[in-house]
């Protein structure tokens, strides 16, 4: 079992993944692909979309037009959570225009929830060290909707969900978010999820997600947002 204390010296080095993608020429001078698609950007467990600015910044450099997810702190009710970004994007998005959705973590969950619900509008669905293969194949298996994250990440998320929604007892609430979750994608859909063998928070199995390109980089857990080579599979993945 990994030691809290372990994964906080682990994840620490994210800072040296943010200063080395600050120095790539391909952060400040990408190739401008982009033609003003949407972009939703979600952030992971306990984070808003302010760590995810270097990320937007880069997308709209890129010739996308990145949307921030709406969110002062994913934590707690999916349902609420999903809700908000989805009523933020309705001001956000034109009429019937496709939209790639990114989601770190914990984000990814919601992610998967926004695209099953917008069905063939989702052109991607892009995973960053999020444990919706793992999510899916334990809900499929018992019913429970869960993460299977660290003992600690899930104990964490648990005792905000009790603080900041008392009333929510998902998947046993009867909300639509633990079915529309399982829903199928539509074909059309790009699905990939790009995670770190060595992440001490998501395990890589649960980052695996059956019939997806499924991406393997070196980093952290939270550095995932800030990966040189999370960006240069970003680059490729949209332009397609």
């Amino acid at each position: 079992m990994v030691q809290m204390r372990d994964v906080v010296a682990r994840e620490s080095s994210a800072w040296a993944e943010l200063a080395r993608l600050m120095s790539d020429p391909l952060y400040w001078a990408p190739a401008r692909n982009g033609n003003d698609r949407a972009v939703l950007v979600l952030p992971g467990l306990f984070g808003n979309d302010f760590y995810l600015q270097p990320l937007r910044s880069w997308l709209n450099r890129s010739g996308y037009r990145a949307i921030r997810s709406d969110l002062w702190v994913n934590a707690g009710c999916p349902e609420r959570l999903t809700r908000r970004t989805e009523a933020y994007l309705k001001r956000e998005l034109k009429a019937d225009e496709p939209l790639a959705i990114i989601g770190h973590s914990r984000g990814g969950l919601l992610a998967r929830t926004i695209a099953t619900r917008m069905q063939e509008r989702a052109s991607h669905l892009i995973l960053l060290g999020s444990p919706v293969g793992g999510v899916t194949r334990w809900a499929e298996a018992s019913g429970y909707s869960g993460a299977p994250a660290s003992t600690q990440v899930r104990q964490a998320s648990d005792r905000a969900r009790r603080v900041l929604d008392p009333d929510c007892n998902v998947p046993d609430c009867g909300c639509p978010f633990p079915t529309d979750f399982l829903r199928a994608l539509r074909p059309s859909t790009k699905v990939v999820s790009i995670y770190s063998p060595d992440d001490p928070i998501v395990p890589w199995r649960a980052c695996r997600v059956p019939g997806a390109h499924n991406v393997p980089v070196a980093g952290t857990h939270s550095g995932l947002a800030f990966n040189r080579a999370v960006y240069r599979e970003l680059a490729q993945v949209l332009r397609e």
